[in-house]
């Protein structure tokens, strides 16, 4: 995969839900939300478990020395999504999320980055919590998704010609 899941994920919602660049962040990335009263959406990578690798030899064309390998890896990601407002706007728009990604765009990312995200998710989450003066809505959402990486290296590669002259030596 050329890009971070992550930050595809990020695209998706962002376009779904006609958000700005200011109002979608990944944890971690030293964020603050802003003190004002819109929607805000933040994307956690939960856990990342591998359940297949494979590693392909791939020899050159005759005459050319050398060869490569292709090492693949799928895995299974888990994604919290929170969705966030200071209003009323992240429980009036929290389903906007499943939407988006189960959209067209979403579906051509797949396609384009070569991963899937599960059709089912979790049930939104009511993690509201006093902030201050006042309540912040906070709902928050598990995602699945499967995902492939590949990379390709170039490796040794001893031809038959070498082989038989390390037998006959």
């Amino acid at each position: 995969m050329d890009r971070e899941t992550i930050k595809i994920l990020a695209d998706i919602i962002k376009n779904g839900m006609s958000l700005t660049d200011e109002q979608i962040f990944i944890y971690n990335q030293d964020y603050v939300i802003p003190e004002t009263s819109g929607l805000f959406i933040v994307l956690q990578n939960l856990s990342s478990n591998n359940y297949s690798t494979n590693n392909t030899f791939i020899p050159q064309p005759e005459g050319i020395e050398g060869a490569q390998e292709s090492i693949t890896m799928l895995t299974r990601e888990e994604y919290l999504i929170n969705i966030i407002s200071k209003n009323d706007e992240a429980r009036q728009r929290k389903e906007e999320v499943i939407l988006s990604i189960n959209s067209n765009f979403s579906k051509n990312k797949q396609e384009l980055y070569q991963f899937k995200i599960a059709n089912l998710s979790n049930s939104f989450l009511n993690v509201s919590e006093l902030e201050g003066a006042g309540i912040v809505n906070r709902f928050a959402i598990n995602i699945s998704v499967l995902a492939y990486y590949n990379n390709t290296i170039n490796t040794d590669y001893y031809d038959n010609n070498f082989i038989n002259q390390i037998e006959t030596d």
